[in-house]
């Protein structure tokens, strides 16, 4: 129920990055020197510093208790991009109990100061908290009483699709008549993932299909389609690895500086949070019913050269005289862009618009033979919705 709360919400509202604040941490004395010696701090002297708090986690330790860390992004500086800092809690002042707030909830802990206000008149705000029982991150929004949050996607080695579609399209109940239709249908697809990021799939789609007429015979059959599937996500390359300085924290030595090759979670111009990535799709492949089946059979006869038949049908096709015949590979393929939006690490709820160009096969009775084949093509909208995994 949790998962298609945040749904809702993501779909109404989106995924916004964490706004600027201009917060500050006040740092326990007995931390001071350690602070001012890592940071070079001359200005503030180590006493507290500047930035946005982000949030609070409570998370498990190897010694089977929890830590209480504060996410923190400090005041940019010109030619720097922000950091984001994990600060124990053991080494900052407690402005709840400083100012005789509330501290029945996470000990106060969630309450931050802003920067510039005196003392006796605070300004406080409270930041989302993050516990070992939820693994996502936030979104950045806050209303009374109300926190949103974006789960973080974690991508496997494979990928599975189930939308429900609907297919708008203009079919030909005969050679001279044209209608509009409306109908639905299922898709699955399945395949790997690949690429540094798994930001490719490859894999086959199975489609349910639409109801499409032999127009020389006025015949409504149902088109399967099997369709080779390729996928592009755009917005898991979401880390960067290089060498910078960092700071880690530690409750009995301070900050430290190191120099090490970090991973550091970066925003995509097609991503919002990390929470709605676009992706991109191609397919190809064919009809399954008789009548495509048939026609297919016949093209790769044609090029066997195999029969009597087959070679006086070439001919007059060829010499013009058979106008309403086309005896082309029936093959269908089609291109689609969409959304997905992250309802936990395993699943995505996903939207998309596909075009697709349609061969089916149809019969009719011409120069005595009765079912000679032939191929029409036509195009549909499909609007899908459904899941990933």
């Amino acid at each position: 129920m949790k998962h298609w709360y945040w749904a809702v919400t993501a779909l109404l509202l989106g995924c916004a990055r964490p706004p600027q604040y201009d917060d500050i941490l006040r740092i326990r004395p007995e931390f001071v020197s350690q602070w001012r010696n890592a940071l070079q701090d001359t200005l503030y002297g180590g006493f507290f510093v500047r930035g946005t708090a982000v949030e609070l986690q409570i998370r498990p330790n190897p010694r089977g208790g929890h830590d209480t860390i504060l996410l923190f992004r400090p005041a940019e500086t010109e030619g720097e991009r922000p950091q984001f800092w994990q600060v124990p809690v053991a080494q900052l002042q407690n402005i709840a109990r400083r100012f005789g707030l509330d501290t029945s909830r996470y000990g106060g802990w969630n309450i931050v100061e802003t920067y510039a206000v005196t003392e006796r008149i605070p300004k406080i705000r409270s930041i989302p908290v993050r516990t070992s029982e939820c693994d996502c991150l936030p979104l950045g929004m806050e209303f009374p009483g109300l926190t949103i949050r974006c789960p973080e996607r974690a991508f496997g080695w494979y990928f599975l699709e189930l939308r429900g579609a609907a297919a708008l399209y203009s079919d030909a109940p005969t050679r001279d008549s044209r209608i509009g239709r409306l109908r639905y249908l299922g898709e699955v697809a399945a395949g790997v993932r690949l690429g540094a990021y798994r930001e490719w799939g490859v894999g086959l789609l199975y489609s349910s299909g639409i109801p499409v007429y032999n127009s020389f015979r006025s015949e409504l059959l149902r088109r399967p389609l099997t369709l080779l599937h390729v996928r592009y996500q755009i917005g898991n390359h979401r880390v960067r690895r290089e060498t910078q300085k960092r700071f880690i924290f530690d409750p009995m030595h301070g900050p430290q500086e190191i120099s090490a090759q970090i991973e550091e979670a970066i925003g995509s111009t097609a991503s919002v949070s990390g929470c709605i990535r676009p992706y991109l799709f191609a397919q190809l492949g064919a009809s399954l019913d008789r009548l495509t089946l048939r026609m297919a059979r016949f093209w790769l006869s044609q090029r066997q050269d195999c029969s009597e038949c087959v070679r006086f049908l070439r001919d007059l096709e060829a010499s013009g005289r058979l106008p309403q015949v086309d005896f082309s590979l029936p093959i269908t393929w089609g291109l689609g862009a969409g959304i997905e939006i992250t309802l936990a690490p395993w699943i995505d709820l996903a939207a998309d618009v596909t075009w697709r160009s349609i061969a089916i096969g149809e019969e009719t009775n011409l120069l005595g033979f009765q079912n000679v084949p032939s191929n029409r093509r036509l195009n549909a909208w499909l609007f899908r919705v459904g899941v990933t995994f």
